[in-house]
């Protein structure tokens, strides 16, 4: 099989922690992976500060519920699903993530989970059951599944690297500087120039 493992924010939808930091005023959760590449401590603050913020999972829905994916996404995953398998592979929660993959037609989707108390506060994380995003991808070669992949953060270059081709879309000056030789693109439609892709 074809399989296109794909990042979420920063490649088919903006980075959402930003979005909430800025229109929350709460500026600390403006920190991405792209500056901040320990996911579990990184994770761990932002809990904290939306608790001393006093804004629960329903307030951060709140924020988000404007917010759509990039202009190019949805056609981009529209085109590539005409032969390959999408898979969202991404560090982002379900609980946020819902309605932005409604809107990308509703792909599979490997995310982790946020544990939510019965007054509807984040107080943690359920994480998927994989050593970084690219144990998914490792396992997919495994099983000589034709495995491209496409991410932005530093959390994604491991999985770019073990794809048979592998994409950093937009990084950061610090993200591509650890990039070392994965070809960088503006575009999400610049994949389809250096993939194995049958036109219908």
């Amino acid at each position: 099989m074809k399989i296109a493992c794909i990042d979420l924010e920063g490649v088919l939808i903006p980075e959402l922690w930003p979005i909430i930091a800025k229109r929350s005023g709460i500026e600390e959760l403006s920190i991405t992976t792209r500056e901040f590449p320990d996911y579990n401590s990184l994770m761990n603050r932002r809990i904290h500060l939306l608790r001393q913020n006093s804004l629960k999972l329903m307030d951060i829905k709140k924020v988000l519920e404007d917010i759509n994916p990039y202009p190019d996404a949805v056609e981009f995953i529209k085109k590539l699903s005409d032969n390959y398998y999408i898979h969202i592979v991404s560090d982002c929660f379900y609980e946020i993530a819902s309605p932005f993959l409604n809107l990308l037609g509703n792909p599979a989707a490997f995310l982790h989970n946020l544990i939510v108390d019965e007054n509807n506060w984040v107080v943690g994380c359920k994480w998927q059951g994989r050593k970084g995003k690219q144990e998914h991808v490792n396992n997919l070669i495994k099983n000589e599944d034709y495995v491209i992949a496409v991410g932005d953060a530093f959390n994604d270059i491991e999985m770019l690297k073990s794809a048979n081709k592998g994409f950093l879309i937009r990084p950061s000056v610090a993200t591509k500087g650890g990039a070392g030789d994965i070809p960088i693109i503006e575009s999400l439609f610049e994949v389809f120039e250096y993939i194995p892709f049958k036109s219908n």
